[in-house]
């Protein structure tokens, strides 16, 4: 049995899923909404020790992306909620699955607060607790698509904004290499590395990157509409290194990923056909 903490968000949906068979128990958000708080441990434990017969592992899928959300709000939720289920899990004898981001490894130097800060402190405590004997795994992974509608602060959604209102994309060089992950192959892929790895940092990578100017080439093409591409119109990301590759993670050597630079428009072609576009 698995317990997902955040199912009803597009990780959490992927892993309710991937782990059906086995069985999930999806707690409400007002469940574990107040765990990040210092005095939560015995709260949380109470939760856990009636679970402990029936739970294997604990996804820590809830989780903050959106930059325009404080710094707060990404420490407590990123941070110190999935700290505080580690500790209350750890003498109960519970696996933890928490995830992060590969944009730790990607920036010249952290930010001191916000999204990639947050996670980079997780993984840091992650690690510590790993090192300690801790059932905690933690996931790097790539950015994720698919399964609904983009956010409109992520890359896809911006793309998709300008083709809804056939306003032009403004966006930099292109050059920054990204791996896009679909949500449908990366719930089969995370299955696969929480059954080969039992704690520690790990990293969920197919291995190929494209430049960001090539998802935008594609995909308005896909769309009768280059025309709207402004492509160098903004400066490349100063706190990025360029160029970075990352290599497949061996235990995924025969997953099959989706090629994103035809997977992402078809996969906005069907949002903007839906019924949910129409609304």
């Amino acid at each position: 049995m698995n317990l997902i903490l955040g199912a009803s968000g597009r990780l959490g949906r992927a892993l309710s899923s991937q782990y059906d068979a086995q069985g999930v128990i999806a707690p409400p958000r007002t469940v574990y909404q107040e765990w990040w708080r210092p005095d939560s441990l015995p709260a949380i434990t109470r939760y856990l020790a009636l679970q402990v017969r029936r739970v294997d592992v604990i996804f820590v899928a809830a989780g903050i992306i959106d930059p325009a959300a404080s710094a707060a709000e990404h420490e407590r939720v990123n941070t110190q909620l999935p700290q505080q289920v580690i500790r209350a899990a750890i003498p109960l004898g519970i696996r933890v699955v928490t995830f992060g981001t590969v944009m730790e490894t990607v920036m010249r130097s952290i930010p001191s607060a916000g999204y990639v800060a947050s996670k980079a402190a997780l993984s840091a405590f992650v690690e510590r607790q790993a090192q300690a004997g801790a059932r905690a795994l933690h996931l790097r992974i790539h950015t994720l698509y698919g399964g609904g509608q983009p956010a409109p602060f992520m890359f896809a959604g911006q793309m998709l904004t300008a083709l809804q209102t056939r306003t032009p994309f403004r966006m930099s060089p292109g050059t920054q290499l990204r791996e896009y992950h679909h949500i449908d192959d990366e719930r089969p892929a995370i299955a696969t590395l929480v059954g080969d790895h039992t704690a520690g940092i790990v990293e969920l990578n197919h291995g190929d990157a494209v430049p960001l100017a090539e998802i935008a080439r594609s995909t308005f093409a896909r769309f009768g509409a280059t025309d709207l591409l402004r492509i160098g119109a903004l400066p490349l990301p100063a706190n990025e290194t360029p160029g970075v590759r990352f290599a497949r993670s061996t235990s995924l050597a025969n997953h099959a990923f989706r090629d994103v630079r035809v997977a992402m428009a078809e996969d906005l072609a069907a949002y903007l056909s839906g019924p949910k576009a129409v609304a």
